[in-house]
């Protein structure tokens, strides 16, 4: 039996080959292995692993892929399996609470909001007629899936397009577009557009430090930052203490122990457009002068599996919403 799951999707990535290798260092067995491998059992309550029944690791790290590419109905279903999987005694990196606090776009907004943290106005669309809403308030606004990813479906529009119909906000091809998205998706997001200029920022929190602060710099005529023709440019940035504060605190306020913030440079300063709750693609950042840790990120990580597998360590949200509640 494996100390440690390292749980992803189709592949095995870079960064869990490297992660099983820190770990294995470090005296701890832990195996990569797909989630479609893992099926709960009823009754008796258990789990199979390709049929065949099996005990539970200590820990588990997801790989962001088991919820971009789940492929199994919808997440509410991944996060019961989860849920067993806790019940079972395996400890989460990130937490199953924190998790589902995060992922929802909606969801995360209004507990970032509500503790203070600087958010684009957000706001759910079920049909064009709330979308001609957020254009008539905001003029314009960017649009993107409740559980989306890697830019997919997300599109930037203004308020009065070409075609717009007499006293609509949505031009013709405005609202085709956003029609068929709210078809696919069933519902959107909605945030305020900021200004910026053109670039994000992406930075990597683990234990509520930051590991990785970075630019990625549109190369697009019309600053597109996810453009195949004209590919992102990755630049390290200045980490500020503002900058690591929202980031430190956004982190607390979900409860996660290790996330990758996109944030951008607003016109009244440093602005969260979303939180991603898992940690994924850190080797283009490892030993490169974008990595700000003393020994590595793949340590790091592997430190913290060691602590759940001791069981020295809350398990991540417990402990971090802790800390966040007493330093306020």
């Amino acid at each position: 039996m494996s100390d440690v799951w390292l749980i992803d999707r189709y592949d095995e990535s870079r960064e869990m080959r490297a992660l099983r290798l820190a770990l294995g260092i470090r005296g701890v067995t832990a195996e990569i292995l797909d989630w479609k491998e893992i099926t709960p059992i009823g009754a008796p309550p258990g789990l199979l692993r390709n049929g065949v029944p099996c005990h539970p690791p200590k820990a588990a790290f997801l790989e962001s892929r088991v919820f971009t590419r789940h492929s199994e109905g919808d997440l509410a279903l991944l996060y019961d399996w989860l849920e067993i999987l806790e019940e079972a005694g395996t400890r989460l990196y990130n937490p199953l609470a924190a998790l589902r606090r995060g992922r929802n776009k909606i969801r995360q907004a209004y507990s970032l909001a509500r503790a203070g943290l600087p958010v684009p106005l957000t706001r759910a669309i079920r049909c064009t007629d709330d979308l001609e809403r957020c254009l008539e308030d905001w003029g314009e606004v960017v649009i993107k899936p409740v559980f989306g990813h890697a830019s997919l479906d997300v599109v930037h529009m203004r308020a009065g397009g070409p075609g717009a119909e007499r006293g609509s906000r949505l031009g013709m091809r405005e609202e085709i577009i956003s029609w068929h998205l709210l078809r696919r998706h069933g519902l959107l997001v909605a945030q305020q557009y900021i200004e910026n200029p053109g670039r994000d920022m992406r930075i990597t929190v683990l234990g509520g430090e930051v590991a990785s602060c970075v630019y990625h710099v549109s190369t697009a005529p019309d600053q597109t930052v996810r453009h195949f023709l004209y590919p992102l440019r990755w630049e390290k940035a200045p980490l500020t203490a503002e900058i690591a504060n929202i980031a430190g605190k956004a982190v607390r306020t979900l409860g996660l122990e290790i996330a990758v913030l996109d944030m951008l440079e607003g016109p009244e300063g440093p602005i969260i457009i979303e939180v991603n709750c898992t940690g994924s693609i850190w080797a283009r950042i490892e030993g490169t002068d974008m990595d700000l840790t003393s020994g590595g990120i793949t340590a790091i990580i592997a430190d913290r599996l060691v602590e759940l597998v001791n069981g020295s360590m809350f398990n991540g949200a417990a402990r971090l919403m802790t800390e966040s509640t007493s330093s306020t």
